[in-house]
């Protein structure tokens, strides 16, 4: 039997450059001082799943796996630590911790990857039957008998609708988790401005396209022939991850407070001098009273709707009566709020990471951007100097 020419296709090009950027955010979010945020750590082994699963899908869509059939399926117990991952990215991005057992989420994966042993321990003619069986269906394939199975259960039969039941389970848990931390901010479930939240949600609507795609591919092609389309969505979902790293980043973001492009005068607004004074003492009490910059989910909208007033008004007052933009707002008062935390004697046994998360910030780099930004000093070295 001729062995399978190599193919290189377009989807082949979108998935491997799936993987290409999929191993970059692995390392960037597994990087020692970012992956201290826990949502980040979870990320980071969700990118470093995802892109070894479209890597093996690379390999036998091009049909390079039959040169390296050892490691034939070596990315099948994986599918079972995507869904958790998944999950606990998402708990530990709202909550700001991990989960209480945590571990006993990657049951099912640790079972796989111990039962997939029957399977790699099999003699490479019998796997050589396997790949052609599952990527050729076409051809009639004749397996030798073995004193030993690759499937001593029979579960590998039933391989997708575990992975989808799975799958599913932890989606509608993760919408569901979602969907309440809509109500506590007060804000629609379809809303579009709250970030990062919105960001959270329309993840898990990508990774719900991902269960769409395969339960009908797994319908319509026979074997694992169309693979490649659930491949190149889970490259398009890694995209996705990238670009909203970087429109999250502040590397882009241009300070409003630059003296070379000043803000625009509000000419034509109809906004009265003892309105802008209503909004303005509303707004402190916000602050000052509720503290709601203390949430790190905070955000304009949400402080809007609030005070039952519209957005551009809340922007519009900030802007005139404080010499500032919403965001700039928050981090002084959350700035304010770390700089008595951290004159207070009581509270030396926390660290600047634990400060940084009491304050609203969900990262320590961020904390100490916006610190120095305000006061010419790191946290580090203020708690130092009192």
């Amino acid at each position: 039997m001729p062995e399978p020419v190599f193919q290189l296709d377009l989807f082949a090009v979108i998935i491997f450059l799936g993987v290409i950027q999929g191993v970059f955010l692995s390392l960037f979010f597994l990087n020692r001082k970012v992956r201290r945020k826990p949502s980040n750590l979870f990320l980071g082994f969700l990118m470093l799943g995802l892109s070894l699963i479209i890597l093996e899908i690379f390999l036998v869509h091009t049909r390079y796996m039959y040169q390296v059939l050892r490691v034939d399926n070596f990315s099948e117990p994986l599918n079972f630590g995507v869904p958790p991952l998944m999950y606990l990215y998402i708990y530990a991005s709202i909550s700001r911790k991990i989960p209480r057992r945590a571990w006993i989420h990657f049951i099912p994966m640790i079972f796989w990857l111990i039962y997939s042993i029957w399977y790699f321990i099999q003699p490479m003619e019998v796997k050589q039957l396997h790949y052609l069986d599952y990527h050729f269906p076409e051809l009639t394939v004749e397996f030798p008998d073995l004193p030993y199975t690759g499937d001593p259960l029979g579960l590998r039969t039933y391989v997708n609708e575990l992975v989808m039941l799975q799958l599913t389970t932890y989606l509608v848990v993760s919408l569901l988790f979602i969907r309440k931390s809509f109500k506590t901010l007060g804000v629609s479930f379809l809303a579009l401005r709250e970030k990062p939240i919105t960001w959270l949600r329309n993840f898990v609507f990508l990774m719900f396209a991902i269960l769409i795609t395969f339960v009908a591919v797994k319908s319509i092609f026979m074997a694992d022939i169309g693979d490649y389309l659930i491949g190149s969505l889970i490259s398009l979902i890694i995209y996705a991850t990238s670009f909203n790293v970087i429109r999250a980043s502040d590397f882009f973001q241009e300070s409003v407070s630059n003296p070379l492009h000043p803000r625009k005068k509000y000419e034509k607004s109809a906004l009265q001098e003892e309105d802008k004074t209503g909004i303005l003492n509303a707004l402190v009490r916000c602050m000052e009273v509720d503290k709601d910059f203390l949430n790190p989910l905070v955000s304009l909208p949400f402080i809007a709707k609030k005070l039952n007033r519209p957005v551009h008004h809340i922007s519009q007052v900030i802007n005139e009566k404080l010499d500032q933009s919403f965001f700039e707002m928050i981090a002084s008062y959350r700035v304010e709020e770390a700089k008595g935390i951290l004159n207070d004697p009581t509270s030396h046994q926390l660290t600047i990471e634990d400060i940084a998360d009491e304050v609203g910030y969900n990262s320590k780099s961020a904390f100490n951007r916006s610190f120095k930004r305000h006061t010419g000093l790191t946290p580090s070295e203020f708690r130092e100097r009192t």
